[in-house]
């Protein structure tokens, strides 16, 4: 039997072939046919995995970018982190409101005149007191001191360091010495008579309008002049004035009897600048036809 009729009897009638193949042939194209589908396969599927892990990279690029972005704004205030929070536990925040407006004012301002130089005040105070039974001289006129009359009519004692600050004017009257002074006067470092333990010597004129005048320096600083007079049946009167302005001061003293009553008039001043007191005691009125008139015997200066 020929080959083909062997094959028709067991298995049928084999379907004849255009040409002959062989049976490796035959075997071989089933794994070929599998290797051609995989191969295009395995493309695709490499494919997709570039493209799913492109865009992963690509989303996960964009995420970083965003976190850093909302790393860099700054946070909101903490009163606003949380709307839902309770108000009634927040503090009430004020909102300043505008000053009323201010109406127009009718009257005009008031100018302020240009300031003044002040000068310092100037004065002159009076006191009339009783003269001790022994006045110190030297310990009280720690800048000067003078005494009239220890030798003659003309004689003036002084400290001798006092610089010549207490001046009598010139004489315009008579004038004469007496010893008729209830007190003593005392001093030490005088001239031209050094020292006395106290004379009850002094000076005087007569008549109405004979007196004397003195003058002392005056400054800023509050000063004082005591000066010890006399009256002898009449009345004198003391007036001192600055050099510098103002008005003058003054003070009388009065006896009506023929002995010699004295007094110290203490003349406390001071002057807006440098300048003098100026002093006159004067006989205002005379009651005796023998005399009557005023007297000086000393005076300090403090």
């Amino acid at each position: 039997m020929s080959h083909d009729n062997r094959w028709a009897g067991r298995q049928g009638p084999v379907p004849r072939r255009p040409f002959p193949v062989p049976d490796e042939l035959l075997q071989d194209s089933g794994r070929r046919r599998f290797t051609e589908f995989l191969m295009p396969a395995s493309v695709i599927l490499a494919g997709v995995l570039v493209v799913v892990a492109f865009g992963f990279i690509i989303n996960r690029a964009m995420n970083n970018q965003e976190d850093n972005d909302a790393a860099q704004l700054p946070l909101p205030p903490p009163a606003f982190t949380n709307p839902s929070d309770d108000s009634s536990d927040q503090a009430v925040i004020p909102i300043p409101s505008e000053p009323p407006s201010a109406s127009p004012s009718t009257t005009r301002p008031t100018e302020t005149p240009p300031a003044r130089k002040t000068r310092p005040p100037q004065d002159v105070i009076i006191e009339r007191g009783a003269v001790p039974s022994l006045v110190n001289l030297s310990a009280e006129g720690d800048r000067d001191w003078v005494h009239w009359g220890q030798q003659n009519k003309f004689s003036l004692e002084r400290a001798a360091d006092g610089d010549f600050q207490i001046l009598e004017g010139a004489p315009k009257a008579p004038r004469f010495r007496h010893e008729n002074s209830p007190q003593r006067f005392s001093w030490r470092d005088g001239s031209p008579v050094e020292n006395t333990d106290g004379v009850s010597s002094g000076i005087n004129t007569c008549d109405e309008g004979n007196g004397f005048t003195l003058s002392v320096p005056a400054a800023s600083s509050s000063r004082v002049l005591r000066l010890y007079v006399g009256v002898q049946a009449a009345r004198g009167r003391l007036e001192a004035k600055l050099s510098t302005g103002g008005d003058s001061e003054t003070a009388t003293l009065e006896h009506k009897e023929g002995n010699l009553s004295t007094a110290v008039f203490s003349v406390t001043y001071r002057s807006s600048k440098d300048g003098k007191l100026n002093l006159s005691w004067i006989t205002a009125e005379s009651f005796s036809d023998d005399c009557g008139g005023v007297a000086l015997e000393a005076a300090t200066l403090r």
